[in-house]
């Protein structure tokens, strides 16, 4: 059966539970296995609308354990739950992970063994652990919250992480409530592999900020008339999904630090200042100006115009007619809907071409996709989505490569067939995702 790969370090996973977060460090330093199992189903969103269908507080605060993957079949009670595990959608068989077990003081975790020693990540109150049956090596999907110390699970069950914000929703929990979504928002997760982006920083950088934005969490909402909005360092931090502009045209203007800006319906203006910010168009003819830092910028819905500026931004156009620009820094630019332009600008750019509507899940459009500044000198490159690059023609036009893909064409402008060709690269194309399956595709294509 296929197993999920060891975290090395740590990472921040926030579950949503009665709409309220709940952040959790998860320890691969001290629990590698188990950890990279848990990412791994998180990143497969296993853990998305599953029940909590044990809680044990009396006749003293014991724990809170969901992650029966039936539970998300909302006709099971909370008395039948407890004996699913996940069934790996590659294999068709369950997935289960030893007992692991790090003492104090060891160098390596302990297998498939009960310790008496005192463990290096223990049963302390808002401790994170797999739930198992008796066999020792029966761990999959379920997991529990310790509502106290409980050291007498200590070497008998394996602890990987602990809860840093939001014990008291966890503390609150009832049986029958669900986790509405879990997402991995900061460090680094192995699985996360790009043959678009190969900075693995950069790539969760993105990912995680992706993550964190389109969690259904707080967000500052401004008024349905025209707002000139500086947004705040404080705004930023109150409000991890951002700031949201309101119905009609406005200019929100971003932060020194890390910001997330929507600009919602209307003409609007957003402009990201210094930080890695993530600027998201909305409904509208936007303007999207990301400034210095690493940023991620969609345009969404509408003829929109990006321009990254400085730094390693990720542009997407969404639907319409749009044109991104990636500025200075090395810049991953989408084609999406429609019939965009895309300017390199300076540094090592790639232009993701793709050949499917990832939100209606089919081939659609025949769409004609201009490339500007296209410099394989410089080390620009073109990705284009599909399994097969023999499928691809390139063709001259003047001094311009004609790209026919499934869906339309792309023109590459002033650069010749074999020079483009030669620059090209096949990305792991999107499919349809499977239940209980990773997201399809490359994970760079995910991004935004």
């Amino acid at each position: 059966m296929a197993a999920a790969l060891p975290l090395p370090g740590k990472v921040t996973v926030v579950q949503i539970i009665n709409g309220q977060p709940v952040v959790i460090e998860v320890d691969g330093t001290n629990a590698p296995i188990t950890a990279g199992n848990f990412v791994d189903l998180v990143e497969r969103g296993t853990y998305d609308g599953v029940m909590f269908h044990r809680v044990v507080r009396q006749p003293d605060p014991f724990v809170v354990q969901g992650g029966d993957p039936r539970s998300k079949d909302t006709a099971i009670p909370a008395s039948q739950l407890g004996t699913g595990n996940f069934i790996d959608p590659d294999t068709n068989q369950a997935r289960f992970i030893p007992l692991e077990i790090k003492p104090q003081g060891a160098a390596q975790p302990v297998y498939n063994q009960v310790v008496t020693q005192r463990p290096q990540l223990p049963h302390t109150r808002g401790a994170v652990a797999m739930a198992r049956s008796n066999a020792l090596n029966s761990a999959s999907s379920q997991f529990y919250f310790a509502l106290d110390a409980l050291p007498f699970l200590d070497g008998n069950y394996a602890v990987f992480g602990n809860v840093t914000q939001g014990f008291e929703t966890v503390n609150a929990v009832q049986q029958g409530d669900r986790i509405s979504s879990a997402r991995v928002v900061g460090g680094i997760v192995p699985g996360r592999v790009s043959s678009v982006i190969s900075d693995v920083n950069l790539l969760n950088d993105f990912i995680n900020t992706t993550n964190l934005v389109n969690l259904p969490l707080r967000s500052l909402r401004l008024s349905n008339t025209p707002n000139n909005y500086q947004v705040t360092s404080q705004d930023s931090q109150q409000n991890p999904s951002g700031v949201l502009g309101g119905s009609v045209n406005d200019r929100l203007i971003g932060s020194p630090t890390d910001d997330a800006i929507n600009g919602s319906q209307g003409n609007d203006t957003l402009t990201g200042e210094v930080g890695d910010d993530f600027l998201r168009g909305g409904k509208g003819n936007d303007l999207i100006s990301a400034g210095v830092g690493s940023d991620i910028l969609n345009g969404n819905l509408g003829d929109d115009n990006l321009n990254g500026d400085a730094g390693n931004d990720f542009l997407r156009g969404g639907r319409g007619n749009d044109a991104l620009i990636g500025g200075d820094g090395n810049d991953f630019l989408v084609n999406d809907l429609d019939n965009d332009t895309l300017t390199g600008g300076n540094g090592a750019d790639t232009f993701i071409l793709q050949t499917t509507d990832l939100s209606a899940g089919f081939l659609v459009g025949n769409d004609t996709d201009i490339i500007l500044d296209f410099k394989p000198g410089e080390g620009d490159r073109i990705g284009i989505a599909t399994s097969n690059l023999s499928n691809i023609r390139f063709s001259q036009s003047g001094s311009n490569t004609v790209i026919q893909l499934i869906t339309g064409t792309a023109v590459v402008q002033n650069v010749a067939p074999a020079v483009v060709q030669s620059a090209t690269f096949a990305i792991t194309a999107p499919n349809f995702s499977l239940s209980g399956g990773l997201p399809p595709g490359d994970p760079a294509i995910r991004i935004g």
